[in-house]
């Protein structure tokens, strides 16, 4: 087992509340067919972790379970919420029909929406604007004898059941698949704090599509993106490896794609990968039976 500094980060309670849809009206997609498009905030009855990326009609970003907002600050991305939830953190409902149900943080999606798992009897109580408590811990967790290596948005806990190894100096972690950085695109060298918004994998191209089975992914899959670097940022470094979590759905729209919420980065020499076709936090963290 990997050991961490786990047992000196801070736990501390941030919230948000259930977001409504949005309603952004009629855009435009790549190849410029007008597009009135659904799949962000709300509750989602339909698409949950372990789910395809890309089988939803007339959906965009499609966002699973349960997406909150921080509203402590008039800005999302600046709540706490989106800085200190990291993936695989306690929810728990803290108002209205469903109070005192329990589920699972995993994931933020751009500037504005956290995403939770949650049972689907317990998305049948939640209502809009409900209050969801997020029990936060991982920001500053380290692993020993990797402290180069930066973990973003993930729990203690959750890097722990991932099954990564510590082998000849180095840390092999396993992914449902290995893309090259140059496929992607929004998000890209948009902010240095990386807990706070996703990049894309852009999926506007069949041909790149096809290559890379881009199709094939799943919400809440772990992947490996070559000769990235997103410790303060997302960017290119040739040779460097970073680790992520398929957080949002396909998209139409140029430059966009599934969503990547980066939790392991690494320069050259300091990650390996293994192919593991369960590698999806759903299975990792028990909230969904592996396929027999």
């Amino acid at each position: 087992m990997l050991k961490t500094n786990k047992d000196r980060l801070i736990e501390t309670a941030v919230e948000g509340v259930v977001q409504p849809a949005s309603g952004r009206g009629f855009t435009v997609t790549w190849d410029g067919t007008p597009k009135n498009s659904i799949g962000t905030a709300s509750i989602n009855y339909s698409a949950t972790v372990g789910d395809p990326v890309y089988m939803w009609a007339d959906a965009d970003h499609v966002e699973p379970d349960v997406t909150i907002q921080g509203r402590d600050k008039p800005s999302a991305s600046d709540c706490a919420l989106a800085s200190l939830a990291c993936i695989g953190n306690p929810a728990k409902v803290v108002s209205g029909d469903a109070k005192g149900s329990r589920g699972v943080y995993i994931g933020r999606h751009a500037g504005a929406d956290d995403l939770v798992w949650f049972p689907d009897d317990v998305k049948e109580k939640l209502t809009l604007d409900d209050r969801v408590q997020i029990r936060s811990k991982g920001v500053g967790l380290v692993i020993e004898g990797f402290e180069d290596v930066k973990v973003n948005k993930c729990s203690p806990e959750f890097l722990e059941k991932i099954g990564v190894e510590d082998k000849d100096g180095k840390l092999v972690v396993p992914v449902v698949a290995e893309l090259p950085g140059y496929i992607l695109g929004a998000g890209i060298g948009y902010d240095p704090n990386v807990e706070t918004v996703d990049y894309d994998i852009q999926s506007t191209c069949p041909e790149t599509n096809e290559e890379f089975n881009l199709a094939g992914l799943r919400l809440g899959d772990i992947i490996a993106i070559h000769n990235h670097y997103d410790a303060w940022g997302r960017g290119r470094y040739e040779g460097s490896v970073t680790i992520g979590v398929i957080v949002h759905g396909w998209s139409d729209f140029a430059g966009h794609g599934p969503g990547v919420n980066p939790i392991l980065a690494a320069l050259p020499g300091r990650i390996e990968t293994r192919i593991d076709p369960d590698s999806n936090i759903g299975y990792i963290l028990g909230i969904r039976e592996k396929p027999q």
